[in-house]
């Protein structure tokens, strides 16, 4: 299918979701009382982790870059080499991301992909190497050396970590919605065992993949939900999907009229710590919000769960759908290392305008094959 997104709306997607992330962060561990007891009673209404008003994202959106490398360098491979394997080489970005967080792993002991750490230009960038509250699970399963996969598991983890990395999949093959859950179920499953952790990112990936192609959210939602369907053990996150849109459904117009009631309503979705619950969150507030970047954001932020998460995914989605200037130029301007989030949106853009094959050496130095 024809992209009909431009350039500027896969910068939002990415930024947006870096800027929900930064937002959540500092309140990560927080119930919805201790917010409002410290924030006021509308809770977080801007960046509060440093004096100076500035934001920094968390392992969500460090994890997103690395997801969007691999899947550049898988691209590269495929337009240079004619085949290519998304899954190993996304495991080793993977891998680069885990040495980013002070974890380096005994190259003899990865049977799978390149474990190359001085190629391509995001390992190249220091501000990357901080450890930014990572997540456990994320970390033992690269650790291990060995990729799981959907048939052979390597835990029964359904943490959130799985979603929260999702958007580029969709970002990459727009219009290829059944591809963008195959793929993201595949790369969710390397760290995350369980059902629900990679089929809550697979669906993410899904509704990001109609949505870059101009379909309405919901009805991304509803193709994400046949092809959900079809796959063993979706119980659970189909429950979850439902919950969210017959919540929407029966509060819409008592948002409106009573915001202050949202995080009360989101309580019933989850904390958002696993992936069904962050998917349900996140969706449940850009179906609330779905033409007002800054209240969905803020509305999937505030509450007592995991804040950074719910944040980053509903950023993702409203700022494909709403563009850079829904925005507020304040987020962006003072987001640290917005530049990093911006290339990596604007290289997957250009891979995808130009069918993959942009393989001039400067491109291969910078997403090398492998």
């Amino acid at each position: 299918m024809k992209l009909k997104l431009s350039q500027e709306y896969y910068i939002s997607s990415l930024l947006g979701g870096a800027i929900g992330d930064a937002l959540g962060a500092p309140i990560e561990f927080m119930s919805i009382r201790q917010i409002k007891d410290r924030y006021g009673s509308s809770g977080v209404t801007g960046y509060v982790e440093y004096q100076d008003g500035e934001g920094e994202f968390t392992d969500d959106t460090q994890m997103t870059l690395f997801t969007a490398e691999g899947l550049l360098r898988s691209w590269q491979r495929q337009a240079a080499k004619g085949i290519t394997s998304i899954i190993v080489v996304g495991y080793q970005a993977y891998l680069r991301w885990l040495y980013t967080q002070g974890i380096s792993l005994d190259r003899s002991k990865i049977a799978d992909g390149v474990y190359d750490l001085e190629k391509g230009w995001l390992i190249q960038r220091k501000e990357l190497f901080k450890l930014r509250a990572p997540g456990n699970t994320c970390l033992s399963a690269l650790k291990s050396g060995i990729i799981g996969e959907i048939g052979n598991p390597i835990n029964d983890s359904k943490g959130c970590g799985g979603i929260m990395r999702m958007a580029p999949v969709g970002l990459i093959f727009p219009g290829k919605n059944k591809e963008s859950f195959d793929v993201a179920c595949d790369l969710a499953a390397i760290t995350h065992g369980h059902q629900s952790g990679y089929l809550s990112a697979g669906f993410f990936a899904c509704v990001i993949s109609d949505l870059a192609i101009g379909e309405e959210l919901e009805s991304a939602i509803k193709n994400a939900l046949i092809i959900l369907q079809k796959w063993e053990g979706c119980a659970e996150s189909q429950k979850a999907v439902e919950f969210a849109l017959s919540l929407y459904e029966e509060s819409k117009s008592i948002v409106k009229s009573e915001p202050e009631r949202i995080p009360q309503l989101l309580e019933k979705l989850g904390g958002g710590w696993v992936g069904e619950e962050a998917l349900a969150i996140s969706l449940f507030c850009s179906l609330i919000f779905n033409n007002d970047f800054r209240k969905g954001v803020l509305a999937a932020v505030n509450h007592s769960g995991d804040s950074d998460s719910t944040g980053s995914v509903t950023g993702n989605i409203l700022g494909l759908i709403n563009g850079l200037n829904a925005i507020p130029e304040e987020w962006i301007a003072n987001l640290r290392y917005s530049d990093i989030v911006r290339e990596i949106a604007e290289d997957l853009h250009t891979s995808i305008k130009e069918k993959g094959n942009n393989i001039d050496k400067d491109w291969w130095n910078k997403y090398p094959g492998y």
